[in-house]
C-alpha cells in the first residue's frame, strides 16, 4: 500500500488555518490526533490526498498552507534519516547517499541525485493521478527538501531551477516565495535543480563522524528488519504499485529503482518461490481494493491507474482476484459502512 507518515498529515491539518473545526479533517485520514503524533504510522496515500483537497477548498485560489507546511519541517522531526541529512558534510554526500532511506516516511515516490552538466538534480517519481492532492503532495515533497538543505546549509539557498510535471490551477504565489523562483509545469519529471557549487559548499552544522554512524544505522533499519523474508517482498509489491499509473513496469526499473541488479532481484525472488509476474498481479490487486475502498474513483480511473488500457481487462482481472466485480466490491463495502452507492456507479 502506498503510504506516507503521519509527520505530513499532522502539519498539513496544523496549518489548515482557515477551519476552525479541525474534526472532519481527521475523520478523512480515520485517525485521531494521539495516532498522527507517531511518526511511524503511515497514512495511506488516498486518504491524505483526500485531506490535501479538503484544505486546498478552504483557501482556492490563494494556496499557501502546504507551503507553510513544509516551512516548518525539522531534521530532527525525520529520525535518524532527518540526522543524517543534518549531518551530512555536503549537500553532495547527503543526498547520494540518503535517497535510498526516503521510503522510512514516504512510500509514495521514488526519489533519485544525479549530476547533470553544471547542476545537481534532485527528481521524484510517483504515480501519475490527475488530482489536485496529487500535484499539492508532490509540491509539499519538494518544498520540504528545500527546507531540510536550508537547514544544514544557509536560509538564502535557492534551487536554479524547479520543475513539476502537472499543471495547476489556482495561485502559484507562495511556491515562488519559498522555492525563490517561478516553478515549470508540465515538465518531464518533478525535480530541484542546484548549482554544484551549493551542493560541495561545506555543511555549517555537519559532523562527518555522527554522518557516518547514522547511516550505518539507516542501513540496519532497510535490511535488518524483523521479518526480512515479507519485507522484500512487500517492498517489491510497493515499487511496482507506484509504478502502475504508467503502465505496467519493466522488471529491470524495478530492481533499478530497489537498487538491485537484475539477476540479483530476480534470484531474490525465485529463493522466495515468487515470480515477478505473481508480485505484479499482488500489486494491482493490492492497489485496486484500496482505490475502490477508500477513493471515490471511478472505475475507468481506477483500470488506468492500476496498469490496464482497457476498463474491461481490469473487471475481469478484479473478478479473478477477488471473486466479485469491481461494482459488487464496493458496494459489499458501502454496505458494511452504511454509505449508499452514487448513481454514477
Amino acid at each position: 500500500m502506498t503510504s506516507v507518515s503521519t509527520i505530513y498529515a499532522r502539519k498539513q491539518i496544523e496549518h489548515a488555518e482557515k477551519i476552525a473545526d479541525k474534526a472532519p479533517l481527521y475523520d478523512l485520514i480515520g485517525m485521531s490526533a494521539e495516532q498522527l503524533a507517531d511518526p511511524t504510522v503511515m497514512v495511506p496515500v488516498a486518504a491524505y490526498f483526500d485531506l490535501m483537497e479538503a484544505i486546498a477548498d478552504s483557501e482556492f485560489p490563494d494556496l499557501t498552507f502546504h507551503m507553510k507546511t513544509c516551512q516548518s519541517m525539522r531534521c530532527d522531526e525525520f529520525g535518524a534519516f532527518g540526522l543524517a541529512v543534518k549531518s551530512a558534510p555536503t549537500l553532495r554526500h547527503g543526498f547520494q547517499r540518503i535517497w535510498r532511506y526516503v521510503r522510512l516516511h514516504n512510500r509514495v515516490a521514488t526519489f533519485a541525485a544525479e549530476e547533470v552538466g553544471d547542476q545537481f538534480r534532485w527528481s521524484m517519481k510517483g504515480p501519475n493521478i490527475n488530482r489536485m492532492g496529487s500535484f499539492l503532495s508532490s509540491e509539499a515533497a519538494m518544498g520540504t527538501t528545500l527546507t531540510l538543505c536550508r537547514e544544514t546549509t544557509t536560509q538564502d539557498l535557492r534551487p536554479c531551477h524547479v520543475q513539476f510535471m502537472h499543471e495547476r490551477p489556482g495561485s502559484i504565489d507562495a511556491l515562488v516565495a519559498h522555492f525563490g523562483c517561478v516553478p515549470e509545469f508540465g515538465a518531464q519529471s518533478d525535480a530541484l535543480h542546484f548549482d554544484i557549487a551549493d551542493f560541495d559548499r561545506p555543511s555549517t552544522i555537519g559532523d562527518a563522524g555522527v554522518w557516518e554512524f547514522l547511516i550505518t544505522h539507516l542501513d540496519q533499519s532497510i535490511e535488518d528488519e524483523p521479518d526480512p523474508e515479507s519485507s522484500f517482498e512487500e517492498r517489491v509489491v510497493e515499487e511496482i504499485a507506484k509504478l502502475l499509473s504508467g503502465g505496467v513496469p519493466q522488471l529491470s526499473e524495478v530492481s533499478k529503482n530497489l537498487g538491485l541488479g537484475a539477476r540479483t532481484f530476480q534470484r531474490r525472488l525465485s529463493e522466495r518461490g515468487h515470480s515477478f509476474q505473481s508480485l505484479t498481479d499482488e500489486a494491482r490487486r493490492k492497489l485496486a481494493q484500496q482505490l475502490i475502498g477508500s477513493s471515490s474513483y471511478s472505475f475507468s480511473e481506477i483500470a488506468f491507474l492500476t496498469g490496464f488500457s482497457e476498463q474491461s481487462a481490469f473487471s475481469r482481472a478484479f473478478k479473478r482476484w477477488s471473486g466479485q466485480t469491481p461494482k459488487a466490491y464496493r458496494g459489499s463495502l458501502r454496505e458494511g459502512h452504511g454509505i449508499e452507492a452514487s448513481p454514477a456507479e
